[in-house]
């Protein structure tokens, strides 16, 4: 999996799941400007592994849920 920061500044993206505000890190395997807000983590989350959630979601704490 490649965790490499392409940019390390956290920007105003589009929740891929809600369509909610919210902030983060643009991950490679998501479309531009969207991310995934901390209330869609464990709907998204159901029923994937967490190999498969990191692939389609980032890194917790760096692409999402960013404190």
């Amino acid at each position: 999996m490649n965790t490499k920061i392409q940019d390390s500044r956290t920007r105003r993206l589009t929740c891929c799941c809600c369509g909610e505000s919210t902030r983060g890190r643009q991950w490679w395997n998501r479309d531009t400007g969207f991310g995934l807000c901390i209330h869609c983590i464990d709907l998204c989350k159901r029923g994937m592994t967490e190999q498969e959630f990191d692939r389609c979601y980032g890194v917790r704490g760096v692409h999402f849920d960013v404190k």
